[in-house]
């Protein structure tokens, strides 16, 4: 299922994608696997053009498990929670600059009523690679926030319409 190659590049066969390469050095590793997936550990970031800013959280074990994360700051600027001191010292995060953070989505036929769960981000840290999906406690995040409209305007803005507070959804 995997192919090592020289310079730190790897193939590995999606069920979603095909065979895609990776940079080997920016795998990430959830230590307790995600929530419902614990048996695997081993995950790589897919993203490409078409789909941006949704993202895609591929297994590296189970090349059926790819999960449609968006790039949450991209698309919700003000999304903001706090860390606990616990996950801080798990993740090895020493400061901001080393944090990215996806939210799980579900994307239904009509995408239309797509959501993120924006109660449960996943944590990466970009230096190491350790990764963890946390709860928020005491949180007034939905499991099921409604998205579509928000990734609407981040593409309508890099498309470069000029009005980039026109969201324009498909009929």
């Amino acid at each position: 299922m995997m192919q090592f190659e020289k310079r730190g590049i790897m193939q590995i066969e999606t069920l979603r994608f095909g065979m895609v390469e990776i940079d080997d050095t920016k795998l990430l590793t959830f230590d307790d696997g995600i929530p419902g997936m614990e048996d695997y550990k081993t995950y790589a970031l897919l993203q490409f053009e078409e789909s941006y800013p949704i993202v895609w959280l591929q297994s590296i074990e189970e090349r059926g498990i790819c999960l449609p994360v968006i790039d949450t700051f991209v698309v919700l600027p003000d999304y903001v929670f706090e860390i606990s001191d616990e996950d801080v010292s798990a993740l090895e995060l020493k400061g901001p600059e080393a944090l990215h953070v996806v939210n799980v989505l579900v994307i239904p036929t009509d995408v239309k009523g797509m959501t993120a769960n924006l109660a449960a981000p996943i944590i990466i840290n970009i230096l190491t690679g350790k990764s963890k999906q946390i709860m928020l406690t005491d949180s007034a995040f939905n499991v099921r926030a409604p998205i579509f409209a928000d990734i609407c305007q981040v593409v309508n803005k890099e498309e470069g319409d000029g009005d980039a507070g026109t969201v324009k959804e498909a009929e």
